[in-house]
């Protein structure tokens, strides 16, 4: 039986997170001017966190949990990108260092980000599951200490610190929405929020041809799909964590998913209503939201994980709605 993440670990990663970190804002977000003053919608902008995204909790928690022996000798992990510049910037404040490994179509934006605060970018080629066993490889030939994020307890507690935060800024919020890619977010998320007001609802939003997470809860047990192609890149586990999966099938209400044309739309009305850049990923929360797929009548929060995006897609998503290209 899967020992679930505490909320006294979840106390203790929010209670032990460096000055560095920042108490991210929440703000309404109106879909017309009609709407201004009675939205129901409001925006937890961790794309205002140091680093751009949500991930650094997770980082310095995962840092803080570990012995001086194994940061010693350096840690080696995978990512999509904000992970790499998470890890990245705590091992550098930290003295520690950080190998990533990334898939060969990561964005090259991040890619260069994570470089920037210090990381060793190995890439794997393009199959998502081959990035865990490339990290273990060269932990072994390095003598470094791998960790795999899907799977560590101290991830989740750490991302959890995001869902306490949300309640003692909101605390008559009815519904949480999160995107899901390996599920350690909402994992977090969820067990902090149903720990300590379990009538709220968490949900989580996932890109229809990126929805690993989906169809795990669909059959009950962590499931790989075959495809993925979405715009949103950081959410590109094709299978959910068999430890944060656990948490999600005892503490999330439900998942739905969304087409590409919600998230461009979605990022749209973030940047031109809520004045929120965000990238696609981190605006995936938002679009499930914006596109109907969960109520509007009740006292919303979307997650907004991230702002790390390509002045490309930017661009792309601005003049030509109708399309998308993958970051």
């Amino acid at each position: 039986m899967t020992q679930f993440v505490t909320l006294d670990e979840i106390r203790a990663a929010h209670d032990s997170l460096p000055g560095i970190i920042r108490r991210t804002p929440i703000v309404p977000l109106a879909r017309d001017s009609g709407e201004v003053g009675r939205e129901s919608l409001f925006l937890k902008l961790e794309n205002l966190q140091v680093t751009g995204a949500y991930k650094v909790r997770a980082a310095f928690n995962m840092i803080r949990v570990l012995g001086p022996q194994n940061l010693k000798r350096g840690l080696v992990l995978t990512s999509s990108g904000n992970f790499a510049q998470a890890f990245a910037l705590a091992g550098r404040l930290y003295d520690v260092p950080i190998v990533v490994v990334m898939m060969d179509r990561t964005s090259p934006f991040k890619v260069e980000a994570a470089r920037g605060y210090g990381a060793e970018v190995v890439f794997c080629g393009d199959d998502a599951l081959a990035r865990q066993p490339t990290a273990e490889r060269v932990a072994t030939e390095r003598g470094m200490t791998v960790i795999d994020t899907w799977e560590e307890r101290p991830i989740p507690a750490g991302h959890g610190s995001i869902g306490l935060e949300l309640l003692e800024q909101m605390p008559d919020v009815a519904c949480v929405l999160a995107p899901v890619s390996s599920s350690g977010l909402i994992a977090g998320v969820a067990t902090a929020i149903k720990e300590t007001a379990p009538h709220v609802k968490v949900i989580g939003v996932q890109p229809e041809r990126a929805n690993a997470a989906y169809v795990s809860r669909e059959r009950g047990v962590p499931t790989t799909i075959d495809y993925w192609d979405s715009m949103a890149d950081g959410l590109s586990a094709v299978r959910p964590g068999a430890f944060p999966f656990a948490h999600v099938q005892r503490y999330v209400d439900d998942i739905v998913l969304i087409g590409e044309a919600d998230i461009a739309a979605a990022f749209r009305t973030l940047l031109y209503r809520g004045k929120v850049l965000g990238e696609p990923a981190g605006v995936v929360a938002a679009a499930g939201f914006l596109s109907g797929r969960v109520p509007s009548d009740q006292k919303t929060v979307a997650l907004v994980t991230g702002g790390n995006i390509a002045p490309d897609l930017v661009r792309h998503l601005l003049s030509d709605p109708s399309e998308h290209s993958p970051q």
